[in-house]
């Protein structure tokens, strides 16, 4: 009981540290157990032997790039100014987080290959536990080292949270970046050569990208969604800490652990909700079993903050945090005093703010002095809890509004299908305008949600950072007791399944993926405060330009101007990397694919994409990592939070909108390939395939890689700034600012060069007969010519043959007739190998 009683942030602290640290612990060693007692069925089709080295290998490509990328980034975080202790447990965490990265996402790949090997029968009924045991997983892995921080370093430890956080960041980004080409290059083989161009069916055993397509997406749905949760969960933790404890003292430690236990308990939860769907009403029943855990989680949050928190500002625990003095010399002067012998008077200036208002003015000294009065006017359980159910109510908006591009009866999927029959550019063009709408509106939450905030906190722009952080964190909530949706489609979206709950499953993640982006990109936001922080306590400038570079933060000056600007060119640089990487990728894929199919091999050799796709993706990683560094000394230190916004409000825009219609067109081209609009070898069916490989494409390249990308620009702007400030005001030389942001662009452009430079497929015009099988269709007789055209209109027959989308239909190379065995004729006389009955 002296373990509890006498630690030094009070007894309730000490309580649920214990909790959640065995919360961690079991969740952990449910995770590993659990998987490996499920009864199998060794002879699962899916149960393939290569599926696991596939795996292996893009683990393994992430993982060489993590350590290519994250350990000169730990190097350069040694050097940040502080004491040797203080460098050593921040860059120690950091490698803790790069390591934790490629263990979640080991976890998360073992999950869903116990999966692979259940009855066909039961999974339906184990979604939610699945589900569950991943998500509770994924937490476990990052609530755990907090818990040890938070333990050993009580308040003191922010600092090394946020190496912890930055670590696991970059380690969620190149796994992510790792899987968008590889995505894309499964895809391309399965759908636009096994689909599209032989019209056999994806999950077809025939089709030989489905084994691949298959590993992909278990990569991008288990270990990818993993090492985000993880990195989100830890830069969620790290920025409450750090944000909260100067507005809220001990207080602001209690918030971050009350939502991450929450959250855990919410996303533990889902298991106990069974999977109860009736036929017809299975969507329901999924989005119920995510709905439920996070309206009480949410609810049992926000009453749980409202209850625990005191009322009145004093009351908070400041002694406990080292704060039970005034040391700012706007209030205190240049001596320290004691909390209890200014509040008296703090409260009697309260009474009459208008006059102090009117009596200063806007410099820091003033700004800080009227913060403190303000502070003492707000009620901490209020605006806690309000801002914990601001991202609450947000993130399930997200759900609801994301949720609409997965529902394929849904309106939005239709009309990209029923377009589709006018051919695949106005289909895909219905897709991006109607979830352009939706991203738009999801996007708007966050703005409202910073305008309620800006009310909550007073004015006060350290509380108000501190609140947004918090609604990050009751976003987190609800996003994991989606833990259900978030695995279903691994789980029952393959052949055996009914059609009814494949329906349901294929674009359940959707809206969750999109609650998790939100709620990435409030805690990112909150990344601002100790930008800005450092910004407004730094020493003067030698020079006019260079002290405005320093500390003019306006939204008309150049600095900010510029990051926010160099903030968008990143996002456009990254995006532009991983397609590139896609399209080289995707060809050498498609290409190797038709030749395996021509020469009627029983499998396609991809196994060496993993390796290529290290030198696809390097660029993309050494972009979002040096771009702080070329702000912050390049462009000055006031470019940080403009790279900030810039960084975090694009990559959500196009994040959510690709999101979004990646979903859209892949559900159009499941229902068309079901019989409606066409049906599967109609033009419609040929169009939205094309659209759903390429907005697939674009959802792998920035939807995906967009949750990642904020929390590694965030956080390394938050750790480095200042290094960039202490560099700016110590009298060192412009010129060596300047060399380090342009070694930082050469090592950018270098590992660009050699991306560009890669051998890649040969797909010009070949003088071998190669080439035509490969790049042409099957020649037509000569009867298709102009010549044999037959224009006139035969009066005794009215009756015309809509002709399909293509001369012949292959499969494997070999010509196919129509259902009846004959040749369809149309008016023109042409010879067509199928009808679109649509």
């Amino acid at each position: 009981m002296d373990l509890i009683t006498e630690f030094p942030l009070g007894d309730d602290i000490a309580v649920t540290l214990l909790v959640l640290g065995v919360l961690a612990v079991a969740a952990l060693v449910v995770g590993a157990v659990v998987p490996s007692r499920l009864r199998r069925d060794e002879d699962a089709p899916e149960m393939d032997d290569g599926l696991g080295r596939r795996l292996g290998k893009q683990l393994t490509a992430a993982g060489s790039l993590i350590l290519w990328v994250g350990l000169p980034a730990l190097v350069l975080l040694y050097l940040v100014p502080g004491s040797t202790d203080d460098r050593l447990l921040r860059s120690a965490m950091m490698l803790v987080g790069l390591l934790l990265g490629p263990f979640a996402a080991w976890r998360g790949l073992a999950v869903q290959l116990s999966a692979l090997g259940i009855d066909t029968e039961r999974r339906p009924a184990l979604i939610s536990r699945l589900g569950a045991l991943a998500v509770t997983g994924a937490l476990a892995t990052a609530v755990l080292p907090v818990v040890l921080i938070v333990w050993f370093l009580h308040a003191s430890g922010s600092s090394a949270l946020l190496g912890l956080a930055a670590g696991a960041a970059i380690s969620a980004l190149a796994i992510r970046v790792t899987s968008a080409p590889l995505d894309a290059a499964a895809a391309a083989a399965t759908v636009l050569v096994g689909t599209d161009e032989h019209e056999i069916d994806a999950d077809d055993d025939d089709n030989l990208g489905m084994p691949h397509l298959r590993a992909s997406r278990m990569f991008r749905r288990g270990a990818a969604l993993s090492a985000d949760l993880v990195a989100l969960t830890s830069a969620a933790a790290a920025l409450g800490i750090l944000l909260g404890v100067p507005v809220l003292a001990g207080e602001g430690i209690l918030v971050v652990l009350l939502a991450l236990g929450v959250a855990m308990l919410a996303a533990g939860a889902v298991a106990v909700v069974p999977h109860l769907g009736s036929a017809g009403h299975e969507r329901g029943a999924l989005r119920l079993g995510g709905l439920v855990p996070a309206v009480l989680g949410g609810v049992g949050m926000v009453v749980a903050a409202a209850l625990w928190l005191p009322s009145a500002y004093k009351e908070l625990r400041f002694a406990q945090v080292g704060m039970e003095n005034f040391t700012d010399p706007a209030v205190a002067g240049p001596e320290p005093l004691p909390r209890a012998q200014l509040e008296p008077q703090i409260e009697q200036a309260v009474a009459d703010m208008g006059q102090w208002i009117e009596q200063t003015d806007e410099t820091r000294d003033a700004s800080a002095f009227l913060d403190v009065l303000t502070l003492y006017t707000i009620s901490p359980s209020t605006v806690v809890a309000a801002s914990l159910g601001l991202g609450v109510l947000a993130a399930l908006a997200a759900v609801l509004l994301l949720d609409r591009t997965g529902h394929r009866t849904g309106g939005t999927v239709l009309r990209a299908a029923r377009t589709s029959r006018t051919g695949g550019a106005l289909g895909i063009t219905s897709a991006l305008a109607s979830t352009a709408l939706i991203a738009a509106g999801a996007l708007a939450l966050v703005i409202l949600v910073g305008g309620v905030i800006s009310v909550l906190s007073a004015g006060v722009p350290s509380l108000a950072l501190a609140l947004l952080a918090q609604a990050g964190l009751g976003a987190l909530v609800v996003a994991v007791a989606y833990a259900g949706s978030l695995l279903a489609p691994s789980v029952v979206d393959r052949p055996g399944i009914g059609r009814g709950l494949r329906d349901a499953a294929s674009g359940a993640a959707t809206g969750p993926r999109a609650a998790l982006l939100l709620a990435a990109v409030l805690t990112s936001l909150a990344a601002l405060g100790p930008v800005v922080n450092a910004l407004q306590t730094a020493a003067r400038g030698k020079t006019v330009w260079e002290d405005r570079a320093l500390h003019a933060l306006s939204p008309v000056s150049l600095p900010v101007l510029a990051g926010v600007g160099l903030g968008v060119l990143t996002v456009l640089l990254v995006t532009s990397s991983l397609l590139d990487g896609a399209r080289r990728l995707g060809a050498e894929a498609v290409v190797e694919t038709r030749s395996a199919m021509l020469e009627n091999r029983s499998g396609v050799a991809l196994d060496d994409l993993p390796e290529l796709v290290r030198r696809a993706v390097l660029p993309a990683l050494v972009v979002v990592v040096l771009m702080p560094v070329v702000a912050g000394f390049g462009l000055g230190p006031a470019a940080l939070p403009g790279l900030v916004v810039g960084v975090v409000l694009s990559a959500a825009a196009l994040g959510l909108w690709t999101l979004g219609a990646g979903s859209t067109l892949q559900n159009a081209s499941t229902v068309i390939g079901q019989g409606r609009y066409g049906g599967p070898g109609s033009w419609g069916h040929s169009g939205a395939l094309g659209g759903a490989v390429l907005t697939g494409a674009l959802r792998g390249a920035i939807g995906s890689v967009a949750l990642p990308l904020v929390l590694v620009t965030s956080l390394l702007a938050a750790l480095s700034v200042s290094s960039v400030v202490g560099m700016a005001t110590d009298g060192t030389n412009v010129f060596l600012r300047w060399g380090i942001a342009v070694v930082a662009l050469v090592i950018a452009l270098t590992c660009w060069v050699v991306s560009a430079t890669a051998t890649e497929v040969d797909l010009e015009d070949g003088e071998g007969e190669i080439s035509k099988p490969l790049f042409a269709r099957a020649e037509e007789g000569p009867e298709d010519t102009l010549d044999a055209m037959d224009w006139e209109s035969d009066d005794d027959s009215r009756q015309v043959v809509v002709p399909s989308r293509k001369p012949t239909s292959t499969k494997r190379g070999k010509p196919s007739t129509t259902k009846d065995g004959k040749a369809a004729t149309t008016k023109r006389g042409k010879r067509r190998g199928a009808t679109d009955e649509g």
